[in-house]
């Protein structure tokens, strides 16, 4: 003002015009101290400038030292704090294991202050006084994927059994992962994807993630592959420097035994890990009662069983890896993994079986017998992953790298089904014998990105997947008293199927980063070269050749657009195209028995599945809660499921079939809230309309139902280091082409008990405590009726764990 009256006595303005000037000014100048500011910046890591995710960034006046506001940083170490008036402001940011950073007198005025990247040091040494203990949110929205941390249910103990929390992710009949309705997801560990998904999730130990990603719409960077998303686990890492030693045993009613061992050092500029497991699995028990009517021209066949089941699998596992930096830009990394000993699946079922012939007359021939089944799945992996990154930037916008993973059979696969029926008088025993020879699995990925200019980045690359089966046989028949096989005598001898698939990707992305609003567009071309040769002798020194080729290109564009109202009030879209490629057991023509009852044979001309998903979330958070809600429209061509036809008598063949169209349009609503500092609850649901229309051979109609899955989520922290988890799962009934399902109820109790400083942890869970896990099936086609009741068995589990920590 001082120098505003200066100007004006040197420009002899009169008196009027002069206090007319002055309250101008004055206004003007009030009216930009009314205008609010915002400051933000980037938190990297002082070492190896990776961005350090959920760091601590809080404003403070310098008048009075008073807390103004605060934010986290989000997973690539950005910040953005909005609103605050004009002035003279302490910035502190902090990070647990890190030395905090205090910025003084940082200076607001409208607009942006931008402070940069600051660099955050690792504490030198461990202050062993102070115990912190947080609780990260259980499930959580990012824009494009939801997030399970690992740590929240200690109920879990592999990967899969994360999963059973989200209501929109289920196992199907077949135990295979589906996503709304219909789909199959493809399965990521640390961004790489990973042969065998299911197998893997099944085998891999909580202790050893930090979190799981459920990515329904990924971007065109990722595999195509997969209709219904990505499965992404992050494995825990950590960038202290010394050692870590984890151990567990896990043992449960049901009768199983797992054991886990894991070591990693950490050094400046490289590191090492090595990981043992052996586990012996029960992972089901249950009762089946089912009664299946099959009629044909002249008789009807009515078959009673009431049978006890039992599924699991015996594995083992040495894993280790290596990282090294070669320099400040350079950075490699390997891993290798072996089975030591086969890895044995087996599923037994034992009970009684009635059979009942009814003739044209009306009489009927009967018969009882004792089945005792036994299913052998035996293989051997071994496998290895090497990583190369080039960072042309401190902060790595500026990336190349790539990566080849190699797995492989050690021994051959070797399955085979002994169904032994015990008569009073005679003993009949059936089933197959099967085999995978030299499966040999490779994946390559080279990936660039760059900042085009400050908001935008580009980022492109390629990928090969190849999948090579030299040799699959199989063998239907009878066995004799010393388990050799013979075939029926109208299955065709020395059956086998050459195997190989190839797809070559290339994709491009381009993002840009607003202040509001951040767009992100791609594009991906896959080229699938796939060969499936079955063959057969004919009995006199000559072969039947059947060759099918198949050759495709695919485009799978995608789109992700976000808008923040403000850091916790979020708006996104996204769209994205995905297939789900028939496996190689689904093409091979190969008729194998599966029960006295079903007889499977693939199908060398179904075709991929393509699903075309839109959805539009909107997510608000306010501390530690939020709410999130997301609608949702999924179309499916192709949709592919087992179809069973009427054979011989009453015997069935399954088949996979595109059986036709599906939809499924709803909305997903998932919050999270501390109702009291020691308890956590997190509810969210899936309510969708599926409607299936089924177009297969002669058959039209339309299968629809509304689907309403729900979970609720409960964390009680107790007194004296003890953590009580309860949960709540309701599964809504479930349609597909011939078969419906009940809905069923599902609740679970553990309670957690942390002793010496975390460094012992036990774990108590009891498995369905209402024994509600029970629901009927029913199977319905062209002149067959199949129910079956099925009935799950409770079980408890106890799980002791150890952990030694000496990185700082």
């Amino acid at each position: 003002m001082p120098i505003a009256l200066h100007i004006l006595a040197i420009m002899e303005i009169k008196d009027y015009d002069k206090k007319l000037f002055l309250i101008t000014l004055l206004l003007i100048n009030m009216q930009v101290f009314a205008q609010k500011c915002d400051v933000s910046g980037r938190i990297i890591d002082n070492t190896s400038h990776v961005p350090i995710a959920y760091a601590n960034v809080a404003l403070f006046s310098t008048k009075d030292s008073s807390f103004i506001s605060g934010v986290m940083t989000d997973d690539s170490g950005k910040f953005l704090i909005q609103n605050i008036k004009t002035g003279t402001y302490q910035v502190k940011m902090s990070f647990i294991g890190y030395q905090s950073v205090i910025i003084n007198d940082v200076f607001l005025q409208p607009g942006i202050r931008d402070l940069g990247e600051t660099t955050l040091q690792m504490l030198s040494e461990k202050i062993d006084e102070v115990v912190i203990k947080s609780r990260k949110t259980a499930m959580s929205y990012k824009v494009d994927r939801k997030v399970i941390d690992a740590g929240s249910f200690p109920s879990a103990d592999v990967a899969i059994d994360l999963l059973e929390n989200v209501p929109s992710v289920q196992l199907d009949l077949d135990g295979n992962l589906t996503y709304r309705g219909d789909g199959t997801f493809k399965v990521y560990i640390n961004g790489h994807p990973v042969a065998n998904g299911v197998e893997k999730l099944r085998q891999l130990p909580v202790s050893r993630i930090d979190k799981v990603e459920i990515i329904t719409n990924p971007s065109a960077k990722y595999d195509a592959e997969g209709s219904a998303g990505i499965i992404q686990v992050i494995l825990k890492k950590s960038r202290l420097e010394g050692y870590t030693i984890n151990s567990s045993v896990n043992l449960s009613t049901l009768g199983t035994h797992r054991w886990m061992f894991s070591t990693d050092k950490k050094t400046d500029k490289s590191g090492w890990y090595i990981n043992a497991y052996w586990l012996d699995d029960v992972w089901s028990k249950y009762s089946e009662a089912s009664v299946q009517h099959v009629m044909d021209e002249t008789n009807s066949y009515l078959t009673n069983s009431h049978v006890d089941s039992k599924h699991g699998q015996k594995s083992s596992t040495i894993e280790l890896g290596f990282n090294y930096d070669l320099s400040n830009k350079d950075f490699i990394d390997f891993s290798a993994y072996i089975n030591p000993a086969a890895t044995k699946q087996k599923n037994r079922s034992k009970g009684w079986v009635t059979e009942q012939m009814i003739l044209v007359s009306g009489s009927s021939i009967d018969s009882t017998y004792y089945l005792n089944s036994l299913y052998n799945c035996d293989y051997q992996y071994v496998g290895g992953t090497l990583t190369y990154e080039h960072a042309f930037d401190k902060d790595r916008s500026h990336l190349l790298s790539a990566y080849v993973d190699y797995s492989a059979n050690l021994i051959d696969l070797f399955e085979r089904q002994y169904d032994e029926q015990i008569y009073k008088a005679f003993i009949e025993r059936e089933g197959f014998v099967g085999s995978e020879h030299q499966e040999t699995m490779i994946e390559g990925k080279f990936n660039y990105k760059m900042p085009l200019r400050e908001e935008v980045m580009m980022e492109t690359g390629a990928e090969i997947n190849t999948d090579h089966i030299p040799r699959i046989a199989s063998v239907s028949g009878t066995f004799d008293e010393n388990n050799i096989i013979t075939k029926y005598d109208n299955s065709p001898l020395n059956q086998e199927v050459d195997f190989i698939q190839d797809v070559y990707a290339l994709y491009f992305l381009l993002k840009r980063e607003g202040e509001k609003m951040a767009a992100q567009a791609g594009a991906r071309m896959e080229f699938t070269d796939r060969r499936s040769d079955y063959s057969y002798d004919n009995g006199d020194g000559t072969r039947t050749y059947n060759r099918k080729r198949k050759r495709f290109n695919d485009f799978f564009p995608s789109a992700h657009i976000t808008y923040n109202f403000t850091e916790t009030n979020q708006l996104y879209l996204s769209y994205s195209k995905r297939i789900e490629r028939p496996n190689y057991w689904k093409l091979v023509p190969l008729l194998q028995y599966q029960s006295a009852y079903v007889y499977y044979k693939g199908n060398g001309n179904v075709k991929p599945t393509y699903t075309d998903a839109w959805e539009v979330g909107w997510k608000k958070s306010w501390k530690k809660n939020f709410l999130s809600a997301e609608l949702f429209t999924r179309k499916t061509d192709n949709v592919i499921q087992r179809y069973s036809k009427i054979s011989e008598g009453n015997t069935l063949i399954e088949s996979p079939e595109n059986v036709g169209q599906s939809w499924s349009t709803g909305i997903e609503i998932m919050g999270g809230v501390d109702v009291f500092s020691w308890w956590n609850s997190n509810l969210s649901t899936s309510i969708y309309a599926y409607k299936l229309d089924v177009d297969f051979e002669d058959y039209k109609y339309t299968r629809k139902q509304l689907k309403a899955d729900t979970r609720w989520n409960n964390t009680f922290m107790l007194p004296k280091s003890y953590t009580l988890k309860w949960d709540l799962k309701y599964n809504s009934p479930y349609k597909n082409a011939q078969t419906k399902r009940d809905a069923y109820f599902v609740s679970n109790l553990a309670l957690k008990k942390e002793m010496k400083d975390g460094k012992w942890t036990a774990t108590v869970v009891c498995s369905d405590i209402f024994s509600s896990e029970a629901y009927t099936v029913t199977q319905t086609g062209e002149h067959f009726v199949i129910k079956t009741d099925t009935d799950y068995q409770p079980y408890v589990s106890f799980k002791l764990a150890f952990v030694f920590d000496d990185q700082k």
